[in-house]
């Protein structure tokens, strides 16, 4: 627990009266105008929540909130005060929001109170892409600034309306709102308050044009491109918690779950009888069989299931050597393929990168994802594996 963070812990008392002392509509009356009004229900992500009072507000307007606050006895307060109401508490932090995240949900309001100035400016644009990521079209990003800093234990660094609106540009947001420097409500003289409301007025992301273009471009004739697609949308789809993230804003899932779930999905074209002995055909010339359908590998496993290549599933001896060998072709399958001929603008700018890595065969091993990972890495960008993640069922509607 940082010192911050132990602040308002030790403090949660003091500070909950301290914050009751002032409604909500005296805090917030600077975007009063994009409140929301009620009748059509919303989402509001509420970061640094504090004692819930915003969160009692946004709930008592109809709202589905959650409500997020790393500090333990503030966030009990918080829970007792809203308790009866639509309301979700989290323990969470930026810029990492891994709880948020895995919550698979985009919001109408993201609303950061007085919590912009303890963020680091070196964790800041990781913070605010994760923050326009969550947000849903036509969302709103709130974010009130602290000018002044702090006579106690409380972590600060300094914050300007300019930096999130470069923040913004970058992350194609619009700023629909700025109020100049203001007062501070409790009467502070060395405080001042600034607000500004930021709006994504549509998807924001581009990134469903990225997978229309893989849908429809015929560069190559090979099924291998759609393949590789309906794999990451499985895995956004049953595994949202295995993709890592990283400050460069790319997302890394374990190697050998990409490999696993393209076996998976192949299984069901290849082994079964579709007549001469022969799964579904999958190249005009019956002598021209698949990559990684190899004779020590795949041939060795026809005896299995899908549902076998499950995760937690133990495998040892034979078996375990053939599918090792078999997760190793698929890798060298995908990225000698789709890897390499899916990008954008030519062939050296790829959509997705594979780093492998050097293991030796294990004789016996669950399916894991430590054992998973010790394949290497599949690399994506954070905004493209959201599209895949919340956008699927558009992308492959039958599924």
């Amino acid at each position: 627990m940082n010192r911050t963070i132990s602040f308002y812990h030790q403090h949660a008392g003091k500070l909950d009266e301290q914050y009751q002392s002032q409604p909500f509509e005296a805090v917030h009356h600077s975007w009063k105008p994009f409140w929301p009004e009620g009748g059509e229900p919303f989402k509001v992500l509420d970061i640094g929540s504090g004692n819930g009072r915003d969160a009692e507000w946004y709930a008592s307007r109809g709202g589905e909130v959650y409500a997020v606050e790393p500090a333990d006895a503030f966030r009990k307060i918080g829970e007792d005060r809203t308790r009866d109401l639509a309301v979700t508490w989290l323990s969470d932090t930026l810029p990492e929001l891994k709880t948020v995240n895995q919550l698979s949900l985009r919001f109408d309001y993201i609303v950061l109170s007085a919590v912009w100035m303890h963020i680091a400016p070196g964790e800041r644009e990781r913070a605010f892409r994760k923050l326009a990521n969550l947000l849903a079209p036509n969302g709103r990003l709130v974010i009130t600034l602290r000018h002044g800093s702090f006579s106690d234990e409380r972590s600060s660094h300094p914050v300007s309306a300019e930096e999130i609106e470069s923040l913004a540009r970058d992350r194609a947001l619009q700023v629909r709102h700025k109020t100049g420097k203001h007062g501070d409500a409790l009467g502070r003289k060395d405080v001042e308050w600034e607000t500004l409301v930021l709006t994504l007025p549509d998807d924001g992301s581009g990134d469903l044009i990225k997978v229309r273009h893989i849908i429809v471009n015929d560069n190559k004739s090979a099924t291998y491109k759609l393949a590789l697609l309906r794999t990451l949308l499985r895995i956004a789809d049953a595994h949202p918690g295995a993709a890592f993230d990283r400050s460069d804003g790319n997302i890394v899932l374990p190697l050998g779950l990409v490999a696993l779930y393209w076996m998976r999905q192949y299984k069901r074209l290849l082994d079964f009888d579709a007549g001469e002995g022969r799964g579904v055909q999958q190249n005009s010339d019956s002598n021209r069989g698949l990559g990684f359908v190899q004779p020590d590998g795949w041939e060795q496993l026809r005896h299995l299931a899908p549902d076998d290549l499950t995760i937690g599933a133990f495998f040892q001896g034979e078996e375990a050597a053939a599918l090792q060998k078999a997760l190793k072709d698929s890798i060298d399958t995908i990225k000698a393929g789709p890897v390499r001929f899916i990008y954008q603008g030519d062939i050296s700018n790829p959509m997705f990168q594979i780093e492998k890595a050097r293991r030796k065969p294990e004789s016996s091993f669950i399916l894991d994802i430590t054992f998973l990972k010790s394949f290497g890495a599949f690399i994506l960008e954070e905004s493209l594996w959201d599209c895949l993640r919340l956008y699927s069922s558009w992308i492959e509607p039958w599924w």
